[in-house]
This record gives structure tokens, sequence and C-alpha cells, in this order.
């Protein structure tokens, strides 16, 4: 999976969703194992269509699995959903905060530096996308 097709899937989860859109948290990674991870349901919803639907449809304030991060691999197939993600804190990245963030930025950011994460991704309910790659924010938009 390249950036642009991140960023593409991402945006296409935003234009999918519905009016109460939460945000969406996405890890690209083939090796979840090394990811510090923890459920945060006990359960795994019944997944059926595209990753696109699937997440998108998941990222409603309705659903119960809108919260913490959702796994991909490079193939776009989803891993894990609604993980809470507590990745080490990285001293050296640069955080623009001059725009508002919050801790799952943070954890985004930090997590994209840990070996074997490709990238990592979000859309937040105010309408901006960003890529992390190895601790830097690669990619931020406005999304109208």
């Amino acid at each position: 999976m390249t950036r642009l097709d991140f960023r593409n899937l991402l945006h296409e989860i935003w234009l999918k969703s519905d009016t109460d859109f939460s945000g969406v948290w996405i890890i690209v990674c083939d090796t979840p194992i090394c990811l510090p991870i923890i459920n945060l349901r006990e359960d795994f919803p019944t997944i059926s269509g595209t990753t696109t639907e699937v997440l998108s449809h998941l990222s409603s304030t309705k659903s119960k699995y809108h919260d913490g991060f959702h796994i991909i691999n490079q193939a776009g197939l989803i891993a894990h959903i609604a993980q809470y993600f507590s990745p080490p804190i990285v001293l050296n990245v640069n955080i623009d905060r001059g725009r508002p963030i919050g801790g799952r930025f943070a954890a985004a950011i930090f997590g994209s530096a840990i070996p074997g994460v490709l990238m990592t991704g979000m859309v937040s309910e105010g309408h901006g996308l960003s890529i992390f790659e190895d601790g830097y924010e690669t990619l931020f938009e406005t999304l109208k």
C-alpha cells in the first residue's frame, strides 16, 4: 500500500460515512503482534463488504466499534478493529501544535515510528486527514 493508496482509502471512508461520523484512526501493519494494542471490545463484529464500507460503517457514533485504532495490512484487509494503541513516546517528533490535536493524534504519530508499522492515518471529526510515517506527518489535508 502506497501513501496515495492509504490517502484514498481514508478519503473514501470519510466520503461514505454518515453525518454521525466519529473519525477513523488506522494502522497499516503486516505484523500486529509487534504492536502495543489491546481490544477495546470483547467481541468482533460480523464484517461484510469492502474495507472502505466496513470502516465507514464502524466510524459512526452509533457503532460500539468506532473508538480506538483499526489495523489493516498492506493489502488493505482488516486485521483488528477498535484497539487501544499505546505506543512509546518519541521525543524528537515534530508535532504541529498550531492545530487542535488529541491523544489519538499523538498515538498515531508516535506509533508510526514503531518497526513494522508502514503508516498510521486518521480522519478527524473536524475533517482533517493526516498520514504519519516514521514519526513524521507526511500528509495533511483539510476535507470539505
